[in-house]
């Protein structure tokens, strides 16, 4: 009687478990729409490319309509969100918002690795020409250089044509009748390259001058947060951002001059 008590109970309590992950429901909430845009910001109407997960990425087509149920948020390029769709390639196509409920595709050129391949959409880029000291889609990148408090210059001594001739054997050169139109000018010794100097030794030797003082980086690179951050003015053309409500003076300056999602602390701390 206690057994079939037992299983009794046991069966209820499997139905009751049952019923209740049945009528659980996985509910997705929609993106909430872009409240920063870039229609007014120089880059933008410049043409210039973004950059977004280390890539750069290229205007392409017409302006979308922003679809809180396909786009998502991916990242940011100088302080203004990057969308993404779910429904399409990774890392092919980013949404730049220009106006409320408005955004410009941006596309990254598939070359590389991606050579010869299509994605999921057909590609917007015009096809350009590959050289070999510029990239399909403009000059080809390079990590900047740290900074140097000194420069050496290096002379590069040039030889001129001397107007003489010489024979094989170890045998004196003999002259050769120049005319003084075909004369060249006199043997100029100039500088043809200059050398960064002085190896910069720990992190205090990396700085930039901001705001008429020199500031000293002060960690690695990390995620640029707008939730925290906001803009205290520029640096060779690049925004720079600070902490709101915060006197400690830090600074963060984007890894590139493209801006990014990627910011360097600066501090006037040595």
């Amino acid at each position: 009687m206690n057994c079939r008590a037992a299983s009794l109970v046991l069966t209820l309590s499997l139905s009751a478990l049952s019923s209740r992950l049945a009528s659980a429901q996985v509910v997705i909430q929609p993106t909430p729409n872009p409240t920063v845009t870039a229609e007014n910001e120089p880059w933008y109407l410049s043409g210039e490319p973004i950059t977004h997960a280390g890539n750069l990425y290229y205007p392409a087509g017409p302006r979308v309509f922003f679809n809180p149920n396909e786009m998502v948020r991916s990242g940011f390029h100088m302080g203004i969100p990057l969308y993404t769709r779910t429904t399409i390639e990774p890392y092919s196509v980013v949404y730049l918002p220009v106006g409320p409920g408005v955004l410009q595709p941006y596309e990254r050129p598939r070359t590389g690795a991606l050579a010869e391949t299509s994605g999921s959409i057909a590609s917007s880029l015009r096809a350009m020409p590959i050289t070999s000291s510029q990239g399909a889609y403009g000059p080809i990148l390079q990590a900047a250089g740290a900074a140097s408090q000194t420069t050496t210059e290096i002379p590069v001594y040039v030889p001129m044509p001397v107007g003489t001739a010489g024979t094989a054997g170890g045998t004196e050169p003999s002259p050769v009748a120049v005319a003084p139109a075909q004369r060249g000018p006199a043997p100029v010794w100039r500088p043809m390259h200059t050398r960064i100097g002085g190896v910069p030794q720990g992190s205090n030797s990396i700085f930039i001058e901001f705001e008429g003082e020199r500031w000293y980086k002060a960690g690695a690179a990390q995620a640029i947060d707008t939730a925290r951050m906001a803009r205290a003015g520029t640096y060779a053309g690049i925004p720079v951002w600070s902490e709101q409500g915060t006197t400690d003076g830090i600074i963060y300056v984007p890894v590139t001059q493209q801006g990014g999602s990627l910011v360097v602390p600066y501090s006037r701390k040595r």
